[in-house]
């Protein structure tokens, strides 16, 4: 392999996995590139993806679109970028990811994608770039530590990181990433019995399994539009998202989409009727054994009353109960949320690694 042989160029999104379509053929070997990334990255296939639930995930919506580069010697791809670009706000922002085979690198490829990542998401208009590094906690391979401008927690300074700065980027923020067996969970009905009575009379507990009830919606995309203001942010340059009963549908068509089942506990305030809290979990069907917590918030008028342990212990009993070859969850949280990572630990969470959040702003044409 040289330099001049690789060639850059879009990667089309099949319609179908299909033989018969010629973009499967490369669908399907980018995303296994992928796989072997996160393998290789965590020793382990907790994110591994199937072929239909990463073409899915890359499908346009309403929301956001993606847009995949390929690095490729002759027949083989040798990396990757990836450009999310949404599309109904923060559409000044483009998310990018590049992945480069091992055997390819140190030759400049990873450089290469992302001139053209940035390439393309300026040709879109996009002024804030965003990335993530992860980094598991392995302290002892490395000697430096890279503290972001929130002040917060650190990250290594390993390869990754070292890449995203030399290509110009800030880290804003670091997440802890954590880890849950849930054989050593300590949670329970006694747990949730307590969160209760210190939640009290005006709060009580409402479960769904995919689709939100109708009669819910519209409080629900109160919540998932707050988790884009509330949950900390450091420095980074998002604005709140808007949400409503359309955005909720298209969002829970994507998860089933992806052959992913979705556990929302949520908390309703009686007086008014509202929902005040919630907190989801997320199960694919071709990895059954690994759950993925996402959005957990309180809004800021009901916190006090123990909602959030509440919601999470309501919502882990039921995972062990609807799905239970569920044996672990992974979930990130910002360096910073002290009130959340608490929680977690009450629950036996244990931190395995942690996330760089990278921004670079790029002047306005």
């Amino acid at each position: 392999m040289t330099q001049t042989s690789v060639v850059i160029a879009p990667l089309a999104i099949p319609a179908t996995l299909d033989a018969a379509d010629p973009a499967a053929a490369d669908f399907i070997a980018a995303g296994r590139l992928l796989n072997d990334h996160m393998l290789e990255l965590w020793g382990n296939s907790d994110f591994h993806d199937t072929p239909e639930t990463q073409l899915a995930g890359c499908r346009p919506t309403p929301v956001r679109r993606r847009v995949l580069l390929a690095a490729r010697d002759g027949d083989e791809i040798l990396g990757l970028a990836t450009l999310g670009l949404p599309l109904a706000d923060n559409t000044h922002s483009a998310y990018v990811n590049v992945v480069v085979a091992p055997h390819a690198r140190r030759t400049g490829l990873g450089s290469r994608l992302y001139a053209a990542a940035e390439q393309a998401a300026a040709a879109g208009g996009r002024t804030t770039l965003l990335g993530e590094t992860e980094h598991p906690a392995q302290p002892e391979q490395h000697t430096g530590a890279i503290a972001p401008k929130s002040g917060t927690g650190t990250i290594p300074a390993d390869a990754a990181a070292a890449f995203a700065a030399a290509a110009g980027f800030t880290l804003e923020q670091v997440e802890r990433i954590s880890l849950l067996n849930l054989v050593d969970a300590s949670v329970g009905r006694e747990a949730l019995d307590d969160a209760a009575a210190a939640a009290g009379s005006d709060y009580e507990l409402v479960f769904w399994r995919g689709p939100c009830p109708d009669q819910l919606v519209d409080s629900y995309a109160v919540l998932r539009q707050k988790m884009s203001t509330d949950a900390p942010m450091a420095g980074l340059d998002l604005e709140e998202e808007h949400w409503d009963a359309a955005r909720i549908r298209e969002d829970e068509r994507k998860a089933r989409d992806m052959d992913a089942e979705v556990l929302v506990s949520a908390v309703r305030h009686r007086p008014t009727g509202h929902l005040a809290g919630h907190t989801l979990l997320m199960v694919f069907n071709a990895n059954p054994a690994v759950a993925f917590q996402d959005d957990t918030l309180v809004l800021r008028e009901h916190r006090g009353h123990r909602l959030g342990m509440l919601l999470k212990t309501a919502n882990l009993i039921r995972l062990g109960r609807e799905l239970p070859q569920a044996a672990r969850i992974w979930t990130w949280n910002a360096a910073e949320n002290d009130y959340m990572l608490a929680i977690n630990d009450q629950l036996g969470f244990e931190p395995v690694g942690y996330s760089g959040e990278w921004q670079k702003l790029r002047p306005a044409r």
